[in-house]
């Protein structure tokens, strides 16, 4: 960070009193706007001379802002960030213990190896990068690149993110994903095959707008506090806001409706309101329909098939309730559907989104300020994660994994001045096994564990020459993954596992080994630059915090720059910034625009916060000012340089060159029949002509500017944008400069005007690529009633599906055969608390969130509580096919009778036993839990393999004395606290 960029995002603090830290009380407190680490002592109340440093938060993705305090080179406190137009200083409670997060003493502080069953300490760095790349290249020279498994991290930065998927390319191997595949793939899947692009249409603020909100899967109360100001103020300006979950949340308490319904069926639910709007309210629109939308015939025909009353027995809603939801949808002028999880992990859980999509389209609410479909993303950077692609199936920016992907990007990778590198696609194609498994999709994360065991009893065949030998765990919880006792087995079976994380991740200790675990420890993303993706597709710079990080540890693009170095390849990654990265990634990654997000202008941004309206998030400022017009994060698409980014997708009441789009015709001009893809033409205010429907301007994802000014317009970016260029014109000039575009193909649509460079497509209502073409409604493969699996089957046995076969079907028809509901009466659900973020390494480790949240529980209904006989923090088994969980009670309304509930956040006891043993001294956790994740479901999505973790079945027992674990004296401490004994 330069002199002036930290001059310009620092501030002196002025006198305050210190926060008194102490016993178990001792919880980071805010005092206008300021927070302590909890190092810091009552009697330090003296002059702070130190800077204030803007960064971003790191837990979930609303993209909080917070400014650092820093003196003396160590964070020793935070203060609010007022004026950041998403947030304007409010901190939920993971947000307010950043501070204390990043000077946490339980964090791992040196680079460590297992031997003989005893963490040991390497002498320094460069011996322990050495030993990780010599086991990398063992395992390579004797089983092949593809007998390793690469897991990344939706919490390192854009640049980070970007730098693993290509260690990972360069190593051979597309063996590597990253967390999203268990929380958000579904969405991606389902929201791209409909709109054209897979994430958020709107902006977080843009929710208050809608007149209607159906929260679905969704619990931002506790998941995204700080994005529940704006759902309230839908409230306040006469919308109404709807929770439809199976169970009573917190957001519940908030909205103006609350409807239940059974886990697991989704599709039903959406499917029942879409029947009533269209074949009973007759409330659709259909101008829109017809003129946006690509066969809507077919999608209404498979509504028609769930009426109300097939609906109720389906879901346990009552017919009124469904009449209510659709009719407040259909009377709003506006509406949006808002999820996350708990709509996703489902083994229908595409299909689950697409019907989202369907209803929003069918209301004609999609495309515009206060419509449309909002999937809020977990971790602070799983959007930038995922663009990035961290995927087994896609390289950087969704460009897939074919021959044109693999050129561009070794383009990309050849033409960038980051890198003194050259490759060319040749010579990527020589470090893959061959050219097949270099075209191929790899091994994912929710099911890596079969592709690393030997046979057991659910083991599928394995599509890859040898089986996993190495793991690579970058700063992913192995606790969020379902089958965890498989997980653990699969852990025991590597030879060599390798973890980077600020925190011990429970990757390095789940597994009983003696040897071969190395830990390395990464800085903490507070520490850290680089630039970050929030939920709505901003993307904002954190600036660096401190010269080095705490402890031993290193910034995470620093470990991968020596490793790829100890490699072999390390001309491909000798930059010498974290900025340099961001323009090499802003040179390719052309199919979103992340092109215009530079260092320069998001710094720039940061530094002049003040300016943008939390309102609709663009600038006010005058004309003439540099940041006229500019929307906060240059939300992508944001096509060049001077874009100023698109905040509200397919919105095509703007300009192309003010943020407007349209639905991409990315599937072509016209399907098989002949039928068109394109849209209809329309006369928007901003132009004086009629706008038709056109196709994808020709190289518009490859044409590449020079290297030197990576934001720089191309001729097909350019051309689109311009009011006096048609896709034909551009053609005819990329021909002309010879590029490989046949002008013929474009010359009937020669309309010289203004569009985004994705073109003017529609929406699609079916999806002839996807296993099922429209949603339909198909039973959780653990069900509560065999009957309606066979009406509802799951999906058939699927081949060679991400290198393993998946068999939806089978298992389901296994467990009806077994009677498993007569053994597991209840339903179990999983979902988030407040205080915890994903697997809870670093919330469970820290002061201010451990102790606000101590105990890993069962919610349970009071009744089957008075059956069994216990209360509030009792002992219970919660057993099902997968595993057991020894955890606590909470006795509660919020779930019904049916219905158990348990966070996914916890670790440090397995069935029950305390494994903090396993842990490096000084580096436990501050509470431990069983994870939900032993139990949950057996289920993968078919399109994704999204894990289904939302619909598992379930008994409670009662556990006897001596099975009540030993927890550690802190956390005994801190539960006492919150649940006295005399309150039980």
């Amino acid at each position: 960070m330069s002199d002036t960029d930290r001059q310009s995002s620092t501030a002196k603090l002025s006198r305050r009193d210190a926060l008194k830290i102490s016993g178990v009380t001792g919880l980071a407190g805010v005092i206008g706007g300021r927070a302590l680490v909890e190092s810091r002592s009552a009697e330090d109340t003296g002059e702070q001379n130190g800077e204030l440093v803007k960064t971003i938060c790191n837990h979930c993705a609303v993209g909080c802002g917070l400014k650092v305090e820093v003196a003396d080179g160590q964070i020793v406190g935070q203060e609010s960030w007022d004026n950041h137009p998403i947030n304007e200083g409010g901190l939920c409670a993971k947000g307010s213990a950043t501070a204390q997060s990043a000077q946490s003493p339980n964090r791992l502080k040196e680079p460590l190896y297992l031997e003989d069953g005893n963490w040991m300490q390497y002498d320094d760095w460069g011996d322990a990068i050495s030993e990780v790349a010599q086991e990398l290249d063992r395992i390579r020279d004797e089983y092949g690149p593809d007998s390793t498994m690469w897991m990344g991290s939706a919490k390192v930065n854009n640049e980070e993110a970007y730098l693993f998927r290509k260690l990972a390319a360069f190593y051979g191997t597309n063996n590597v994903d990253h967390q999203a595949r268990i929380c958000h793939s579904t969405t991606v899947a389902g929201l791209a095959n409909t709109w054209g692009f897979g994430a958020q249409t709107q902006t977080v603020p843009d929710v208050k707008n809608a007149d209607a909100n159906l929260i679905i899967g969704h619990n931002p109360a506790e998941s995204h506090p700080v994005a529940m100001r704006y759902i309230q103020e839908t409230r306040q300006n006469g919308g109404e806001v709807i929770v439809a979950e199976p169970r009573r949340t917190k957001t519940a308490a908030h909205a103006d409706e609350y409807v239940r319904f059974r886990p697991g069926t989704d599709i039903a639910f959406i499917n029942g309101l879409l029947h009533h709007i269209v074949f009973n309210l007759n409330a659709h629109d259909e101008e829109f329909l017809s003129e946006r939308v690509y066969d809507w015939e077919t999608a209404k025909s498979n509504i028609e098939d769930y009426d109300l009353e097939t609906v109720s027995d389906i879901t346990g809603t009552s017919v009124s309730d469904l009449e209510a939801t659709a009719e407040a949808l259909a009377d709003a002028e506006t509406s949006t559907i808002e999820w996350s999880m708990g709509s996703t992990q489902h083994s229908n859980g595409t299909q689950n989104i697409r019907s989202y999509a369907i209803l929003n389209l069918a209301l004609g609410h999609s495309a515009q300020s206060g419509g449309g479909l909002n999937p809020f993303r977990g971790h602070s950077n799983v959007q930038g994660a995922t663009d990035l692609c961290i995927l087994s199936h896609s390289l950087p920016g969704y460009y897939g994994l074919d021959e044109d992907a693999w050129r561009h990007w070794t383009n990309v990778w050849n033409e960038t001045p980051s890198t003194s590198g050259s490759i060319t696609y040749s010579e990527m194609r020589e470090r893959f096994y061959n050219e097949e498994f270099m075209h191929k999709e790899g091994l994912t994360v929710s099911r890596w564990y079969e592709g690393a065991l030997d046979d057991d009893t659910r083991k599928s065949d394995l599509h890859q020459p040898e089986q996993v030998r190495a793991v690579v765990v970058w700063g992913h919880s192995m606790e969020s993954l379902s089958e965890l006792k498989r997980v653990k087995q699969a852990l025991e079976n590597v030879e060599l596992v390798v973890v980077v994380d600020p925190f011990p991740a429970s990757a390095g200790v789940l597994g009983e080994r003696e040897d071969g675990v190395i830990m390395l420890p990464a800085s903490t993303q507070v520490e850290t630059p680089g630039s970050v993706t929030n939920t709505n597709r901003s993307v904002q710079w954190r600036f660096e915090t401190v010269p080095e990080p705490a402890h031993n540890a290193r910034h995470d693009w620093q470990i991968m720059v020596d490793l790829a170095d100890e490699l072999g390849f390390g001309e491909h990654f000798d930059y010498e910034e974290i900025e340099d990265v961001t323009r090499e990634y802003n040179l390719g990654m052309r199919t979103i625009g992340q092109i215009g997000q530079t260092p320069a202008r998001l710094k720039r941004q940061a530094e002049q916060s003040e300016v943008f309206s939390s309102e609709d998030l663009q600038a006010d400022v005058p004309d003439d000012h540099e940041l006229a017009g500019e929307y906060w994060g240059l939300p992508w698409p944001c096509w060049h340089e001077d874009h100023p980014g698109t905040p509200i997708l397919y919105d095509d009441s703007k300009h192309p060159k003010d943020g407007g789009l349209d639905f991409r015709a990315r599937w072509g001009v016209e399907d098989g029949d002949g039928t068109t893809l394109l849209r209809d033409s329309y006369e928007p205010s901003w132009w004086n002509e009629e706008i038709f429907g056109v196709p994808q301007y020709p190289n518009w994802h490859t044409v590449l500017p020079d290297g030197d000014n990576p934001a720089a317009k191309t001729i097909p970016i350019e051309y689109a944008e311009s009011e006096q260029h048609s896709p034909y014109e551009t053609a005819v000039e990329l021909a002309e400069q010879g590029y490989d575009v046949d002008p013929g193909e474009y010359e009937e649509y020669d309309h010289s005007q203004p569009d985004p460079p994705t073109g003017r497509g529609r929406a699609r209502a079916t999806t002839p690529n996807l296993h099922d073409e429209v949603p339909v409604y198909r039973e959780p493969i653990e069900t509560p009633r065999p009957d309606l699996a066979e009406e509802y089957p799951s999906q058939d046995e699927i081949t060679d599906h991400f290198r393993l076969d998946l068999d939806n079907r089978g298992n389901q028809q296994q467990f009806i055969e077994e009677e498993i509901d007569e053994s597991y009466p209840l339903a179990l659900t999983t979902g988030r608390q407040v205080e915890h973020q994903g697997g809870g390494a670093t919330t469970r480790s820290t002061l201010g969130t451990a102790s606000r949240a101590p105990m890993m529980y069962a919610e349970v209904n009071p009744t089957v509580a008075n059956d069994l006989g216990v209360d509030t923090g009792d002992w219970v088994w919660v057993r099902t096919d997968p595993g057991s969980m020894l955890v606590q009670v909470k006795v509660t309304e919020r779930v019904g009778e049916g219905t158990v509930f348990m966070p996914f956040h916890w670790s440090g006891l397995f069935e029950g036993k305390n494994i903090t043993d396993r842990y490096p001294d000084d580096a436990q956790p501050r509470v431990v839990g069983d994870s939900a994740n032993i139990g949950t479901s057996v289920g993968y999505d078919v399109e994704t393999c999204m894990q289904a973790t939302k619909a598992t079945l379930c008994s409670v027992d009662v556990a006897d004395d001596d099975e009540v674990p030993d927890l550690p004296e802190e956390q005994q401490q801190y539960q006492e606290y919150r649940y006295p004994r005399n309150e039980r």
